[in-house]
């Protein structure tokens, strides 16, 4: 899961009297004991501050700036009362303490859900796989006007409804605009254009396409703690990338790396999600790994990608192209 991949720009922790001084009307009378940089994301900066007062909460600064740091505020005030996520206690768009926007957060007790993953207990995984159904079912149940993109306010900005003629154009423009051919080869890339065109008609039938994305769904962005046998979920994180469309994109991600024959998540994920009101198309799973193929095209289709990152989104094509059979038979059986 992104094991090894390198970060696209430094992680930003500003100096003692930096943050003193952009953080004064939130801190009040208290002070920092202490600065410590968050791992895991790859974009934004993540900073666990210790307060006098004994909080802690997270500083998470955009490096990139734009609208991100906006949008991800206005989403998680919209979802508080309905999802496990952060608190936004404090914010600043305005660039004049530091040339960077940023939010601060409540701590979110807990750990990644790919810990879970990589430790590979079973009855963990399922219990998981319960929660994250649950939770993903909520998340989707939330809709909006008409699929597309938000501005700062969530207003739709840009529709985008997505079919086989608008998969296949927005798959060609990654491609064409991007550095995808020049980062995973000529060869790669024909075999993904005409995977992807022979079955780009599922995409007619994805059903609705107006539902709450967080397009960045996956056991990074899960945190969870056990109780007694149990595991919850105890925070969805990194909200920025987050739109209105097809459920299908976050399902896509969270199965990017499963081993979906042999999973003991998988089941209980889905059998959650449909329980608490999730709904799928008939042939959920392939029109999901169809979506997420756009998805993949992104993460390399900027220049300088690492080999880390380029051997793992060639390997997850092959994955896709290899098990294709496996999906149409198992979208029928888990359900």
């Amino acid at each position: 899961m992104k094991k090894g991949w390198k970060r696209s720009t430094q992680v930003i922790v500003p100096n003692d009297q930096t943050l003193s001084d952009m953080l004064h009307s939130f801190l009040r009378d208290r002070g920092i004991t202490g600065v410590e940089p968050i791992g895991g994301g790859l974009s934004n900066s993540n900073i666990k501050l210790s307060l006098t007062d004994g909080d802690d909460v997270v500083l998470r600064i955009y490096n990139a700036g734009g609208t991100k740091g906006p949008i991800e505020k206005r989403i998680l005030e919209r979802v508080q009362s309905n999802l496990p996520v952060p608190e936004v206690l404090y914010h600043d768009f305005t660039l004049s303490q530091i040339e960077y926007p940023f939010l601060v957060l409540n701590w979110v007790e807990g750990f990644q859900l790919s810990e879970l993953f990589n430790e590979g207990d079973h009855d963990k995984l399922s219990d998981a796989g319960q929660e994250v159904g649950k939770w993903l079912a909520e998340m989707h149940s939330i809709q909006f006007s008409a699929p597309g993109f938000f501005d700062e306010e969530l207003n739709v900005k840009e529709f985008l409804t997505l079919g086989a003629d608008s998969f296949r154009s927005v798959l060609g423009d990654i491609i064409g605009e991007g550095y995808v051919e020049e980062n995973i080869g000529s060869e790669m890339v024909e075999e993904v254009r005409r995977f992807a065109d022979e079955r780009a008609y599922l995409l007619n039938r994805i059903g609705e396409q107006r539902s709450l994305v967080h397009s960045d769904f996956n056991p990074l962005n899960i945190l969870v703690k056990t109780v007694g046998e149990g595991v919850e979920v105890t925070g969805i994180l990194d909200w920025e990338f987050s739109f209105c469309h097809s459920p299908l994109h976050d399902i896509g991600n969270l199965l990017r790396y499963e081993d979906v024959e042999n999973s003991p998540f998988l089941r209980p994920f889905i059998s959650s999600y449909l329980k608490h009101g999730g709904e799928l198309p008939a042939e959920w799973l392939q029109q999901a790994k169809m979506m997420d193929m756009i998805a993949l095209c992104d993460l390399v289709s900027k220049k300088g990608c690492e080999e880390t990152r380029l051997r793992d989104i060639q390997s997850l094509f092959r994955k896709t192209f290899r098990e294709w059979e496996l999906y149409a038979e198992l979208q029928e059986n888990i359900r």
